[in-house]
């Protein structure tokens, strides 16, 4: 085993949205945004590790543009997860009809070359309420779920067929925004994780602006049910917002290192180098940081906001060969 320090962030280039998954005997791939300000793989990003903090130059994760969106380049919140023996790249993009974002599903038999299916998972409404998929396979019921959500309406959950592409009954709301009130009055970027020890479904998300210099943070919520009667985690259950280095940390996942550690992932924005050169949109970097849990079981982040010194790193099977 392998324990190698890091200091943010793990990626100093665009790469918004990240979402890790690890590969037994090949490491750790990350898959990230692309907008089209990008100064990157016209595509979804794709990026490799050996150790979580040594990555690899990016590539483009689809084999190709969708059919149905081959003007697209937008491609948004990836997910990568591997199910029933295959391969699910989960993602929102703009079609050609120009109609809004999508839902969207491709398959591969790796954890690259992806292949879109061909046609959206969801219609469109014409704004952006069909982002930021995640999938979430609940252990205590075998079911498969799908969440998604921004807009300005709740985060919501849709259960899936054993096929990942196939919806069961209606969407479900799950968190209402809360107008008003800073870093709630939009959600987006849910990603659900589950604790067995405590039984205990968490629902991390992020709002409520990641463009708006201290305008974005990631909050945690609980049930004992992956659908509904979410609450805040005791305070402080904004765990993740700015501080004098970093600001606008957001759009997160959850990793767990093979010493049984969970890490928070997401990106921030570096307040000495705020901008993709040429624009006025926030140069949004990878970064990490441990989770800790109390004796409760509560989930927080160090001084609830992004490290910018050197940390202990994860502990990982392989050296870096990056």
């Amino acid at each position: 085993m392998v324990q190698t320090p890091y200091q943010n962030p793990l990626v100093a280039t665009d790469f918004p949205d990240p979402s890790v998954l690890f590969v037994n005997q090949q490491g750790y791939y990350a898959y990230a945004t692309h907008d089209q300000f990008s100064p990157t793989q016209a595509n979804i990003l794709l990026r490799h590790s050996s150790d979580l903090v040594h990555w690899s130059a990016p590539v483009g994760a689809l084999a190709a543009k969708p059919v149905w969106a081959q003007q697209c380049e937008r491609f948004w919140c990836p997910q990568v997860v591997y199910v029933d023996g295959q391969y699910r790249l989960y993602y929102a993009a703009e079609s050609d009809a120009k109609d809004g974002m999508h839902l969207a599903l491709a398959l591969s038999d790796t954890p690259d070359n992806f292949v879109d299916i061909g046609v959206p998972l969801s219609d469109s409404k014409n704004n952006y309420a069909m982002i930021d998929p995640c999938f979430f396979a609940d252990p205590k019921t075998g079911r498969h779920y799908l969440y998604y959500g921004s807009a300005h309406e709740p985060i919501r959950a849709i259960e899936l067929a054993t096929d990942g592409r196939t919806f069961i009954g209606s969407p479900m709301d799950i968190l209402w925004p809360r107008p008003g009130v800073p870093f709630e009055t939009l959600r987006e970027g849910a990603f659900m994780t589950y604790d067995s020890a405590w039984e205990r479904y968490y629902l991390w998300v992020s709002g409520d602006n990641t463009w708006a210099t201290n305008g974005y943070a990631v909050s945690v919520y609980w049930s004992t049910n992956p659908v509904r009667d979410f609450v805040p985690i005791p305070e402080p259950h904004i765990i993740l917002k700015s501080n004098e280095h970093w600001d606008s940390p957001g759009q997160a996942c959850v990793l767990t290192d093979v010493a049984g550690v969970d890490w928070l992932i997401y990106h921030a924005v570096d307040t000495t180098d705020r901008y993709i050169p040429g624009t006025n949109f926030f140069l949004r970097k990878m970064c990490m940081d441990r989770i800790v849990y109390s004796t409760d079981g509560w989930p927080s982040v160090a001084s609830n906001s992004p490290s910018f010194d050197w940390q202990p790193g994860p502990t990982t099977k392989y050296q870096s060969l990056n």
